[in-house]
């Protein structure tokens, strides 16, 4: 049974509905953190909900009556040299103390340096190494174990390459190694937006950064883009389907190695989204809308108790250009977009069988190759036309918007900043 590491927003929901669902314990473990602190994480803070240190440890020790390990994250893409800033080194070991103190013992990092501060001040804590680090290879993966991870989270490029994921299952079948794919993130496939994104939403979630209190997601903007405006993206993405967790079942069963986890996120999304995540991928079944189960914008997002004051402050200074502000605003409200889950069955089997992504080039929506056409790949382009529909009035009205809201970036109009004589 492959088991599961779930994100969470640190309601105590989550812990009961676990407790009262989860007969078979396919919930290892459950990974969070405050919306701000020293170190920063891989989210903005503009969108974690707010909870208060000593809610973090009440959550750490109840997961560990119920058997599951809590990760705490400390795992930005960059620290922005403060680890080697002389007082700012001081107040990351400072705050290291603390979570120690407060009964902490997993905790995620993408630094090599951070993870071998860590293992050389605590003994007993153990290290998962974060996506930002972007493990892409084995070369790399052997390397992270070689310097103390006790887990290791696989770039994406992973979920669905089975000759990769079996030579490294088989290489480190005999190290105490845990090794995740996440499930559901729905992110592009090699997405070029991907250092960018992670280093600016690293920034943006450590207290000191002027970003954690306002940010701007031009990369976000970016990939919507592509997703929507280009659907075949949506297919091509590496996510992987609850009904399809058998086949990496069958994987660790060839290999002998046991060690692979399931990561599902959105710590950043409701207890009602996670908790639907949660059963669809512990009982390897869901009806309906596959971007349900996605970190999706639309998809239940949460109170974040976020103080809007300094938004206003920028508008009210002429900072920003207001209408430039306003298509930002409503570039959030996409339109619906509905992938049918039941009808994606068999999806996955050529790549099980046949992976060749790394060898090619994603056939787009509209594309006309005029290079050799051996090099481009048209199955998620077929599979789409058969599984994936668009609300095509909301899709017209938004593809405008979102053409003028990228125009007011890209020129530097949002910032008024635009060239002289525009």
């Amino acid at each position: 049974m492959i088991k599961l590491d779930v994100a969470t927003n640190m309601d105590v929901r989550i812990l009961d509905h676990i407790r009262e669902t989860d007969t078979n314990h396919s919930v290892d473990s459950m990974f969070g953190k405050l919306k701000k602190d020293v170190i920063g994480g891989g989210r903005s803070s503009v969108s974690v909900p707010d909870v208060t240190l000593e809610e973090v440890f009440a959550y750490n020790a109840t997961c560990r009556d119920m058997g599951i390990r809590f990760n705490y994250l400390l795992n930005p893409l960059c620290l922005g040299n403060r680890d080697v800033l002389p007082e700012e080194h001081r107040k990351i070991v400072a705050f290291l103390d603390q979570l120690y103190e407060g009964g902490i013992r997993w905790v995620t990092v993408c630094s090599p340096y951070l993870l071998k501060i860590i293992k050389n001040r605590y003994a007993d804590m153990n290290i998962t190494i974060g996506l930002y680090a972007f493990i892409t290879n084995l070369q790399q993966a052997v390397q992270w174990v070689q310097m103390g991870a006790n887990e290791i989270t696989m770039s994406q490029s992973y979920n669905r390459n089975f000759p990769a994921l079996e030579i490294l299952l088989k290489t480190l079948k005999d190290e105490e190694v845990n090794i995740r794919l996440i499930a559901n993130n729905g992110c592009l496939h090699e997405c070029p937006f991907a250092v960018s994104h992670g280093s600016a939403a690293s920034h943006s979630s450590a207290e000191q950064d002027e970003s954690s209190s306002q940010y701007f997601d031009y990369n976000i903007i970016n990939c919507y883009n592509r997703k929507i405006n280009t659907p075949d993206n949506i297919l091509a993405s590496d996510w992987i389907r609850p009904e399809d967790l058998h086949y990496y079942e069958e994987l660790c069963d060839k290999t002998g190695n046991h060690r692979l986890l399931m990561k599902l996120v959105e710590r950043t999304k409701s207890t009602d989204f996670l908790i639907r995540v949660i059963d669809a991928y512990r009982t390897q079944h869901y009806d309906g809308n596959l971007i349900d189960l996605f970190n999706w914008i639309g998809n239940n997002g949460i109170d974040t108790g976020n103080d809007n004051s300094q938004y206003l402050a920028l508008l009210q200074s002429g900072s920003v250009d207001m209408k430039s502000f306003v298509r930002y605003s409503s570039f959030f409200d996409i339109p619906q977009v509905y992938l049918d889950n039941q009808a994606l069955e068999g999806f996955i089997k050529h790549f099980v069988y046949g992976y060749h992504c790394d060898q090619s080039i994603c056939w787009m929506k509209n594309q006309d190759p005029d290079k050799d056409e051996s090099l481009y790949c048209s199955y998620c382009h077929e599979w789409r036309k058969k599984t994936l529909t668009i609300n095509q009035s909301e899709y017209q009205k938004w593809s405008k918007g979102l053409a003028k809201l990228k125009d007011d970036f890209e020129s530097s109009r949002f910032f008024h900043a635009e060239v002289c004589g525009e």
